[in-house]
C-alpha cells in the first residue's frame, strides 16, 4: 500500500519535512542559530522595559485618563515614607504597640529624620522633592486655620483671660512688667471669672510654675532662658508638632514623604534612590539602636516587588531548564540526545524575545513571565518526539524510517497540541487589559516558535549526531522487536489491567466529588479570587510590616482625590464628603476644617490682643523687680481674704513671689546683671510670639500663595490651559486594601463627584479589568480549542476525551481551593491558560496516538511521554513555589495542583478510555 493510501494529506505533508529535515539537516541547524543570534542581538539593541502600572491598563479606559490627567496636574504624587518610631518597629512583631514617646524619644526621632534627610538632599538627582517638616512661618499668616478648633477655643480663653498682663507687657515689655501684669490681671478680676476651683488650682499653679522659672533664671550664674517656650501652646493633638515634623498613630510615629525619581526605561524604577536611600537609614540606625527606622510607600513596596520577583522568575526559569534536562537525561538514559532538545528550547526562547522586540517594540511586567510559561510547556513537543524517536531506533529502524515514522504517527498531534496551546495563551491578545494581552500575545508567539524548534531544528540535531544510523538501520534488530512486539500484543496482564481501570475509576471518583464540593461552596458565596495585592509580596519584607502598620493606624497611603478649580466647590465636595461616617476618615487640602468656629476663635484672640506691642526697652533693675514683686504679693495676699478657695490654690504663688523679693534684696547686682543678660532675648522672643499671635488671629483669605511652598505642589496644580486647580483628598476610614472596603468607598466617593480619581479608585477599576479579562481569556480559550479540536478530529466524541485531562486538572483544582486557602489572585490567574494548553496537549496527544498509530504501541509510548511531560511541568512550574513573592507561590501551587491532576487524567482516565475503544477494534 502506497503512503497516498496509507496516510492523509496532512501526514504526507510532515512525512515530507521529515525528508527534508534529513537531507538538509546542516542548513536547518545554522539557520536556526544565526536567528537565534540576530535576535539576542537586535533584543539587546532595541527591548524596551515597561514597568508603569498605569500604562498597562486599557489606555482609554476613562478612569485610567482621568488618573493620568491628575499625575499630569498635579504631578507624581506616589510618594516614599521614611518612618521613625521608638522600640523595635512593627518587622518581626506584630503586636508592636509603643507608648506615646515623651518628649526626649520625640526629639531623637526628630534628630534621626533630619539626619536622613540631610543625606536624601544631597542627592537631589535622586529625590527631587523631601517633605521632612512645614515651618509655622510659612503659612503666610493662616497656620492657626490649621490647628483643630478645640485648641483654638482654648488660646482664645487663655488669651482673653491674661489679656490685662499682656496688655502690660506689650506696654513695656520686662520681668518688672510681667509681675505688674499678673497683679493687674489679679485686680481685674480675671481670677474671680474662674469658677471651677479645679481650675482655679490650675491657674494657681502655673503661676507659681512662671515665677519659679523666673526666680531660677535670674539667680543662675549664667545661662539663658526658655524664652518664648515658656508661654508656649501644646496642641490637644499630638500629631502635631511645635518644629513642624509630621506624626501619626497619636504621636508615636514620625515620617517623612520623599518623591524619588523615577527611571522608566528600568525595570526597577526606583532601585538606585532606594538603595541610596536605604544606606542613609542604615547608618541612622547605627546612630539610634533605640529607634526603628524604615522605608514604605508604594514605590518601595512595587520597587522590592520587582526585585523579588525578578529574582524568583530569573531563578525559576534557570531551575526550570537544569531540571528539565535532568529529567530528561534520567528519563531517556541519554546526555547529548535530551540537551539537543533543550538547546533547541533555548533557541525557540531566543526568537520568541527577538519577535516580542519586532512586533511589539518593548516587554511589560506582567509579560516577563513568558520564559518559564515556555519552558513549561514547550518542551513536551520534545519530549514526545524524542521518546518515539528513541523507540524507533531501538526497533532497528534507521535514523530517517524512524523519523518519518515519527512524524507520521504524532506529528498531527504534536501540530495540534501547539496550535490549541498557542490559541489558549494568544486569546488573552483579546482582552483590554495590555499587560495580559501581551503576555498571551507573546507566549502564543513562543509556543509556535518552539512547535517549529521541535519539529525542524531538534530532528536536525538529531540527525546530525546520530548520522551513522541515518541508513536503513539494523534489519536483524527489526526483526527481533517486531517479534517480540507481536508477543506483547497476545499477551495479557490482567493485573496491569486491573491498577488501570482501578486508577482511572478514582480519578472519575475525585472529579465528581470535587465538582460537588464546589457546586456547595459556590452556592454559600464562596469567591476563588483573592483581589488583596498586599498579600501577595514577600511577608518578610519590612516595607510591608510598616504599610500594615499604616493600614491599621493611618489610611492616607491610599486615597482618592477631587479637584477643582473653584475652591466654593472643593468646600462643598469636602463637606459632602466628611458627612460619609464610617465610609470616609478623613479629608485633606487647601482649606482647613471647621473653618467657622475656628474663624470666631482667632476673632476672639484678636479682640482681646493689643493693638501693638513696643519693642523692648533697656533692661530693668533689680529695684524695679523688688517693686513689682511687692505689689504683686500685695494684691495675692488680698486675693487670699476674699475666699478660702483662694487661699488654697494660690499660697504657692504668694511663696515664690517671696523668694523672687528676697533675690532682689540680697543680690541686688546679681540680679542686675541677669536682668541685662537676659532681658533682650526673651521679651523679644516672647514680642514676636505675640505679635505673631495677633497677626495669625485675622488670617488672610486662603489661597495658593499662603501655602508653604513644600505643600504647594500636593495641593496646587495647574491644568494644560494654565488654570490653577486644587485638589481635595479623601483617605478610606478602613483597610483599602480589601475589595469591599475600597468599592464602598470608591463608590461612595464616585457618587459624589463621578470624575473623582485617586489610587484607589485606579486599583480597583484595575483589578475588575483584569478579572474580567482573565474571565475572558479563559472562556475564549476554551471555545478556541473546542473549534480547533472540532476541525481536526471531526467527531464530538474524540473531542469531548481529547478534554479530559483539562476537565480533571480545573475539576481538581477548584476543589482544593474550596479545601484549602489556596485561591486565584492578580499574580497566579494565567495558570489557567498554561493548564488548558499543557492538559489539552495531552488529550490530543492520546487521541491521534490511538486514531494514526498502532493501537497498542503507539499508545502506550505516547502514554509514558504524557506522564514525562507532566512531570517535567510539575518540576518546572513547582520550582515557582520556592519562591520568597507569595504570588509567584500562589502560581507555582496552582500550576502543580492543576498539572498533578491532568497527569491523574492522562495516565489513567484518557488510556482507560482508549483501550476499551481498542478492545473492539474502533479508532476514534
Amino acid at each position: 500500500m502506497t503512503d497516498s493510501a496509507k496516510h492523509g494529506r496532512r501526514q504526507r505533508m510532515l512525512m515530507a519535512l521529515a525528508r527534508f529535515v534529513c537531507d538538509r539537516a546542516i542548513l536547518v541547524a545554522a539557520v536556526a542559530l544565526v536567528l537565534a543570534g540576530a535576535s539576542v542581538g537586535y533584543t539587546l539593541w532595541k527591548l524596551e522595559f515597561i514597568t508603569d502600572r498605569n500604562a498597562l491598563v486599557a489606555p482609554d479606559a476613562e478612569y485610567n485618563q482621568r488618573f493620568l490627567e491628575f499625575l499630569e496636574n498635579f504631578g507624581d504624587q506616589e510618594l516614599m515614607l521614611l518612618m521613625v518610631a521608638p522600640g523595635e518597629g512593627p518587622v518581626g512583631n506584630p503586636d508592636y504597640n509603643p507608648p506615646v514617646p515623651g518628649e526626649a524619644t520625640r526629639d531623637e526621632m526628630k534628630q534621626a529624620a533630619q539626619e536622613v534627610v540631610a543625606a536624601l538632599r544631597e542627592k537631589p538627582e535622586y529625590f527631587p522633592q523631601v517633605i521632612d517638616r512645614v515651618d509655622p512661618e510659612g503659612f503666610g499668616g493662616t497656620r492657626m486655620m490649621y490647628l483643630p478648633a478645640a485648641d483654638l477655643e482654648v488660646v482664645a480663653t487663655q488669651v482673653e483671660a491674661g489679656a490685662p498682663m499682656i496688655d502690660q507687657l506689650a506696654a513695656e515689655p520686662s520681668y518688672p512688667s510681667l509681675l505688674l501684669g499678673m497683679r493687674r490681671g489679679i485686680e481685674e478680676g480675671a481670677v474671680d471669672s474662674i469658677p471651677d476651683d479645679a481650675q482655679l488650682r490650675q491657674a494657681g499653679l502655673e503661676m507659681s510654675g512662671l515665677l519659679a522659672a523666673i526666680h531660677a533664671d535670674l539667680s543662675a550664674a549664667t545661662g539663658t532662658p526658655p524664652g518664648a517656650d515658656l508661654f508656649r501652646f501644646d496642641s490637644s493633638n499630638p500629631t502635631l508638632d511645635k518644629d513642624g515634623y509630621f506624626f501619626l498613630w497619636e504621636g508615636r510615629v514620625l515620617f517623612v514623604a520623599m518623591l524619588p525619581r523615577k527611571d522608566p526605561g528600568a525595570l526597577n524604577q526606583i532601585e538606585k534612590p532606594l538603595a541610596y536611600a536605604r544606606e542613609a537609614v542604615e547608618s541612622a540606625r547605627e546612630k539610634h539602636p533605640d529607634l526603628a527606622i524604615a522605608l514604605t510607600g508604594r514605590p518601595v513596596i512595587y520597587s522590592d516587588e520587582m526585585e523579588a520577583s525578578g529574582q524568583d522568575m530569573t531563578v525559576a526559569t534557570l531551575f526550570a531548564i537544569g531540571a528539565v534536562g535532568l529529567m530528561f537525561v534520567l528519563a531517556f538514559r541519554s546526555l547529548v540526545r535530551p540537551a539537543l532538545a533543550v538547546l533547541s528550547l533555548v533557541l525557540a526562547l531566543c526568537w520568541t524575545i527577538g519577535a516580542t522586540t519586532l512586533l511589539i517594540g518593548h516587554l511589560n511586567i506582567f509579560a516577563m513571565v513568558f520564559g518559564v510559561v515556555l519552558v513549561g510547556l514547550g518542551i513536551d513537543f520534545g519530549i514526545h518526539l524524542l521518546a518515539h524517536y528513541r523507540h524507533g531506533l531501538e526497533r532497528g529502524l534507521g535514523v530517517r524510517e524512524t523519523l518519518v515514522e515519527v512524524y507520521s504517527e504524532i506529528g498531527m498531534g504534536t501540530v495540534l497540541g501547539a496550535v490549541t496551546t498557542a490559541a489558549a495563551l494568544s486569546t488573552a491578545a483579546l482582552t483590554d487589559f495590555l499587560g495580559l494581552a501581551e503576555l498571551g500575545l507573546i507566549c502564543g508567539i513562543g509556543i509556535v516558535f518552539c512547535l517549529v524548534a521541535m519539529l525542524v531544528v531538534f530532528p536536525a540535531l538529531l540527525v546530525i549526531v546520530d548520522k551513522r544510523r541515518v541508513g536503513d538501520g539494523d534489519p536483524a534488530l527489526r526483526d527481533t522487536m517486531a517479534e517480540r512486539e507481536g508477543e506483547q500484543m497476545t499477551e495479557r496482564r490482567p493485573a496491569r489491567g486491573i491498577v488501570s481501570k482501578l486508577g482511572a475509576g478514582l480519578v472519575a471518583l475525585a472529579i465528581v466529588a470535587m465538582l460537588i464540593v464546589t457546586g456547595i461552596e459556590v452556592t454559600r458565596g464562596w469567591v476563588p479570587f483573592d483581589y488583596n495585592l498586599l498579600e501577595l509580596n514577600d511577608p518578610d519584607s519590612p516595607g510591608i510590616h510598616w504599610e500594615k502598620l499604616l493600614i491599621d493606624h493611618d489610611q492616607r497611603a491610599s486615597y482618592a482625590v477631587s479637584t477643582s478649580a473653584d475652591l466654593d466647590e472643593l468646600r462643598e465636595l469636602r463637606d459632602r464628603y466628611e458627612a460619609l461616617d464610617g465610609i470616609v476618615k478623613t479629608t485633606e487640602s487647601i482649606l482647613p476644617a471647621d473653618a467657622g468656629p475656628k474663624q470666631a476663635a482667632l476673632a476672639r484672640v484678636h479682640q482681646a490682643l493689643p493693638v501693638s506691642f513696643a519693642d523692648v526697652a533697656p533692661p530693668s533693675s533689680g529695684k524695679q523687680l523688688r517693686s513689682a514683686a511687692r505689689k504683686l504679693q500685695a494684691a495675692l495676699v488680698e486675693l487670699q481674704t476674699r475666699a478660702p478657695r483662694y487661699e488654697a490654690a494660690f499660697a504657692p504663688a504668694i511663696e515664690q513671689v517671696q523668694r523672687l523679693r528676697d533675690l532682689a534684696d540680697q543680690r541686688e547686682s546679681h540680679v542686675d546683671q541677669r536682668l541685662q543678660e537676659l532681658e533682650p532675648e526673651f521679651f523679644g522672643d516672647l514680642v514676636r510670639l505675640l505679635r505673631d499671635l495677633k497677626r495669625d488671629s485675622d488670617p488672610p483669605t486662603i489661597t495658593a500663595a499662603t501655602l508653604p511652598p513644600i505643600l504647594r505642589s500636593r495641593y496646587v496644580g495647574a491644568n494644560a490651559r494654565g488654570e490653577t486647580l486644587y485638589a481635595l483628598y479623601v483617605y478610606p476610614a478602613k483597610n483599602a486594601w480589601e475589595r469591599e472596603n475600597a468599592r464602598e468607598f470608591n463608590d461612595a466617593v464616585l457618587a459624589i463627584d463621578p470624575d473623582a480619581t485617586g489610587v484607589t479608585i485606579q486599583i480597583q477599576e484595575s483589578g475588575t479589568l483584569i478579572v474580567e479579562g482573565f474571565g475572558k481569556s479563559v472562556a475564549y480559550a476554551f471555545l478556541a480549542i473546542c473549534v480547533l479540536l472540532l476541525i481536526d478530529l471531526r467527531r464530538p466524541l474524540a473531542v469531548v476525551i481529547a478534554l479530559i485531562p483539562l476537565v480533571t486538572a480545573l475539576a481538581i483544582l477548584l476543589g482544593v481551593m474550596t479545601l484549602t486557602d489556596l485561591s486565584f489572585n492578580f499574580a497566579n490567574f494565567f495558570g489557567v491558560p498554561i493548564l488548558i494548553g499543557t492538559t489539552v496537549d495531552a488529550g490530543v496527544y492520546l487521541v491521534h496516538s490511538q486514531r494514526h498509530g498502532d493501537p497498542r504501541r503507539t499508545l502506550r509510548q505516547t502514554r509514558k511521554a504524557c506522564l514525562l511531560c507532566g512531570l517535567t511541568t510539575l518540576l518546572g512550574f513547582g520550582s515557582l513555589a520556592t519562591a520568597g513573592h507569595l504570588g509567584i507561590v500562589s502560581l507555582g501551587l496552582v500550576l502543580i495542583v492543576g498539572c498533578f491532576a491532568g497527569v491523574l487524567g492522562s495516565y489513567f482516565l484518557v488510556p482507560a478510555i482508549l483501550a476499551w475503544f481498542n478492545e473492539r477494534g474502533t479508532r476514534i
